[in-house]
């Protein structure tokens, strides 16, 4: 059976064509993605990570180039915002260390303290990430009902989120 037409069986939630669809192509989008971030582990992942969206978003999805190409440009994306994202997090994590070396006073922080600190931070955020923040991590909406009651799409509430 061709790409095509397993896609248009995977938009109909069929998992034998999902499957068919994955095991063609896993180990070869590995191979690729491992060339990006030199990780087996990492790229595993990412390729995991990009199927994943894959299946979710399917019933919407249109591809306008073939099946291959898009898990591959797909793979590729998905590798490289796994790459920026830690790279933001070890920045973040030696920045922190740098301040924690700083701090003389070894002091332990109440929870009273760290949900006063959180809640400084959420304020400090930007109206529309402030919104899908507490959407998502207070009131317990998925990206799925963000973006359905939002009516924006799925990404953008990801991106919000990632600020």
């Amino acid at each position: 059976m061709d790409d095509i037409a397993l896609f248009e069986q995977i938009k109909q939630r069929n998992r034998v064509a999902f499957d068919t669809l994955f095991r063609k192509y896993y180990v070869s989008l590995c191979r690729f993605s491992y060339i990006i971030c030199l990780s087996r582990e990492e790229a595993e992942e990412c390729v995991q990570d990009m199927f994943v969206g894959f299946w979710e978003k399917a019933p919407t999805l249109q591809i306008n180039t073939s099946v291959k190409a898009y898990l591959y440009k797909s793979s590729r994306n998905y590798t490289l915002n796994t790459i920026q994202k830690k790279q933001t997090e070890q920045h973040y994590l030696e920045e922190y260390a740098s301040q924690a070396d700083l701090c003389e006073d070894h002091q332990t922080i109440s929870d009273t303290e760290i949900s006063e600190l959180i809640q400084t931070g959420i304020k400090e955020l930007p109206e529309k990430c402030r919104e899908i923040f507490v959407l998502c991590k207070q009131e317990g909406l998925t990206y799925e009902e963000l973006a359905a009651y939002l009516h924006i799409s799925e990404k953008t509430v990801e991106n919000q989120m990632s600020i």
